[in-house]
């Protein structure tokens, strides 16, 4: 093993997409989880939490486990956009039951999503019946700031199932609100999406509230794939919110990057040439993501 091959060792992937998402051409990833699970058992990783914008994962994770029988865990998720009846609570009640470990906030299905540009346009584009204008309703906040009643009620919720609870593409500040409804409530489990991602645009200083607050700022390969943020800009941004404060995923999603592992290794490797430590790396892609997930 080389120094990039070590990073990798327990890293926990809290931001990876399905590879039959919506279709089974449209958005298909670089192959399916039996194929790449075996390879990430190799780079030593310990888990990945499998995210759907569609469907709950909680329906086909049990599958994979049954083509994939390696010590790579697999955790479902649900996202609540409109397909799984957006903010409510029986859908994550369901999902709970059938083993979900993550709660996605709305994606696509989100006002900021549909305001700053975000994945909704990708979706118009490839299926004729997906109205934005219809679908990309939902709020967490009410006209006033304050998280809506429904998400009071999945803040606690999520505490009192042990579930962890992550703001998708809600805007900074939504995730703000969340993020002190959360600290209210006692739920430690939170996961503040992609911050700084393009449909997100949080100001360091809102994410810097949110760390305080208790919750987890994630960073993604989609923040400094190339085209994107500088990484040496990233690095510092993690070490001002604070290294205890940061989770690392790859939010795998399109099939033109390398399958899950790799990019995982790509993505830390990135960060390390860029600054990071490699006690830093495990701090951000091991241990942080376990804390945040609820495991030893």
């Amino acid at each position: 093993m080389n120094r990039y091959d070590d990073l990798l060792q327990d890293t926990i992937d809290l931001h990876c997409h399905v590879d039959l998402e919506f279709s089974e051409t449209l958005f298909r990833k670089r192959g399916p989880e039996d194929e790449w699970l075996p390879a990430a058992e190799r780079s030593g990783m310990r888990g990945v939490v499998l995210k759907s914008h569609l469907w709950p994962t909680v329906s086909v994770v049990p599958f994979i486990k049954r083509l994939y029988e390696g010590p790579v865990e697999v955790w479902p998720s649900i996202t609540l956009n409109g397909a799984t009846g957006g903010i409510d609570l029986w859908s994550v009640e369901a999902a709970y039951h059938q083993g979900a470990r993550t709660v996605f906030l709305p994606t696509w299905g989100s006002v900021n999503d549909l305001r700053n540009g975000g994945f909704h346009r990708r979706l118009a584009d490839a299926f004729e019946w997906f109205r934005p204008e219809r679908l990309c309703v939902q709020r967490v906040i009410d006209d006033g700031g304050k998280p809506t009643d429904d998400v009071r009620d999945l803040v606690r919720f999520c505490r009192d199932h042990g579930l962890t609870l992550a703001t998708g593409h809600v805007s900074w500040q939504e995730s703000l609100a969340v993020a002190e409804e959360a600290a209210t409530a006692g739920l430690d489990r939170l996961i503040c999406s992609h911050p700084l991602s393009n449909s997100v645009r949080a100001p360091l200083d809102a994410v810097r509230r949110v760390a305080e607050l208790g919750a987890y700022a994630e960073v993604c390969w989609t923040n400094i794939a190339p085209g994107r943020k500088d990484p040496a800009e990233v690095v510092a941004a993690i070490r001002e919110i604070g290294l205890d404060r940061v989770v690392v995923a790859t939010d795998y999603f399109t099939g033109a990057v390398p399958q899950p592992s790799d990019l995982f290794r790509l993505t830390l490797g990135t960060l390390h040439d860029a600054g990071l430590t490699a006690a830093e790396i495990h701090r951000v892609a091991a241990e942080n993501p376990a804390r945040a997930l609820g495991l030893e």
